[in-house]
């Protein structure tokens, strides 16, 4: 978990870099803003109806025009979810850990079970293994 820790951290600080932003502000677009982004377009494609990333987007708007400085707003959120991952010390589960957990490998598996739903016949040609997988479980 540490390696896969260290190379989302390094890509967010190259990411960073390259845009000129900092290292939160990037952390909270990616987490925060692209990958529910994500979720929510492949949900509208399950539902065949363009509620969620519509309403989300709407929803970001509002917030991004009572937002008068992107910095520290992502500095204060940035430190709310630091605490939120140090939270999970309490059943044994480090930083890093929690961090690839929740962060990772969490919403890989929600995409995974998205890109199912929305595109069946694309998974089960490109995927068979994981589809085999899933409908073990009857998703």
């Amino acid at each position: 978990m540490s390696i896969t820790f260290y190379v989302v951290y390094q890509t967010l600080e190259w990411l960073a870099l390259v845009t000129g932003l900092s290292y939160q502000e990037i952390n909270i677009i990616v987490f925060y803003i692209l990958v529910p982004s994500v979720f929510f377009a492949l949900i509208d494609k399950i539902l065949h109806k363009p509620i969620f990333l519509a309403a989300f987007s709407i929803l970001l708007l509002i917030i991004f025009t009572q937002i008068r400085d992107f910095s520290l707003f992502s500095e204060q959120l940035f430190g709310w979810s630091v605490r939120f991952l140090l939270g999970f010390s309490y059943i044994g589960v480090g930083y890093d850990k929690a961090s690839v957990l929740v962060c990772v490998l969490a919403p890989i598996l929600l995409l995974i079970i998205l890109f199912r739903l929305a595109f069946p016949v694309h998974f089960k040609r490109h995927f068979p293994t994981i589809n085999l997988w899933l409908s073990r479980f009857r998703i």
